[in-house]
């Protein structure tokens, strides 16, 4: 009897075990999801944060008027959108440059030098000798030269030399969600917004590209749009090349600036102007990153 006793406590304490086995997993379980949601959530708290990092303005830049908002989506016209600026200066476009690698010689740091050189100057190499041949040849052009609005070819092609972007266009769709309306995703390339103006014509034209896309995998072409702010404290010049396959036309950037997500409108601004769209920051993406630029010339 005693052996029968034993063993029924046994199994007793074996039931008990794997009762508390799904618990004690459950327990540890939701543990590690209010420690996830934490992290990130204080992630979020600290990226957010930072945004105001995004934000630069070059002094003095403004050919353009200011921008004029309008509804977001199909709420946005072709139209010139007002009276172009006809006292604006012939801009100056980005200097010839010569250079090549400077190496083995002695060079202080200073302005002569890329402050992101600064590190290694003994490899230094120049920005503008690894996107002269991007910059040469453009001919001044201003704000009251550019064209009328659906008179250039799509853009086909987008480049920032100053951080690497080079990538084709596409121009977004709508996409009809039942209750509401979406442009469609670009995968790999740039959208741009089809009822705003192309390169070269006197409105504003605006890009859209992923910052980055780890889950859907739609690419990341504007990885790199979040350097441009610093670039502009720092007081280089960034531009932007558009190009339609027949003619190319140069942008200075002049201002980036972050909104909320809920807060974005599509602007027309009256005179040739580029904005560049993306989302920040990384892995919460609420926020939307605009880089702002003016057309200064043509090729």
């Amino acid at each position: 009897m005693e052996a029968g006793y034993d063993y029924l406590l046994t199994r007793r304490k074996l039931q008990q075990n794997l009762l508390t086995s799904p618990a004690i997993f459950l327990i540890v379980f939701g543990v590690l999801l209010l420690a996830a949601g934490g992290a990130y959530y204080g992630y979020a708290a600290l990226a957010r944060a930072d945004l105001g990092q995004l934000e630069a303005t070059v002094p003095n830049s403004g050919n353009s008027s200011p921008d004029r908002l309008i509804p977001d989506g199909s709420g946005v016209t072709g139209g010139s959108g007002g009276s172009l600026v006809t006292d604006a200066v012939t801009p100056e476009l980005p200097p010839a440059v010569s250079a090549s690698v400077i190496a083995g010689q002695s060079l202080a740091m200073g302005d002569a030098l890329n402050p992101d050189a600064w590190t290694n100057p003994l490899a230094y190499e120049a920005t503008d000798y690894r996107t002269q041949a991007l910059l040469q040849g453009f001919t001044p052009m201003r704000v009251d030269q550019a064209l009328p609005v659906g008179s250039q070819a799509q853009t086909v092609r987008l480049m920032v030399p100053a951080i690497g972007i080079d990538t084709s266009v596409s121009e977004l769709g709508i996409l009809d969600l039942g209750n509401s309306r979406a442009y469609q995703t670009p995968v790999n390339a740039v959208g741009h917004i089809p009822q705003t103006a192309n390169g070269g014509e006197a409105n504003s034209s605006w890009f859209f590209g992923h910052l980055e896309s780890p889950i859907a995998g739609e690419g990341s072409v504007f990885y790199h749009l979040p350097q441009i702010a610093e670039k502009l404290r720092n007081g280089e010049e960034v531009n932007i090349i558009t190009d339609n396959g027949a003619q190319q036309y140069l942008y200075r950037v002049t201002s980036t600036q972050v909104v909320h997500q809920d807060d974005i409108r599509l602007t027309r601004s009256g005179s040739a102007t580029i904005h560049l769209v993306s989302c920040v920051p990384r892995l919460v993406y609420d926020h939307r990153l605009i880089v702002t630029g003016e057309l200064i010339g043509v090729k």
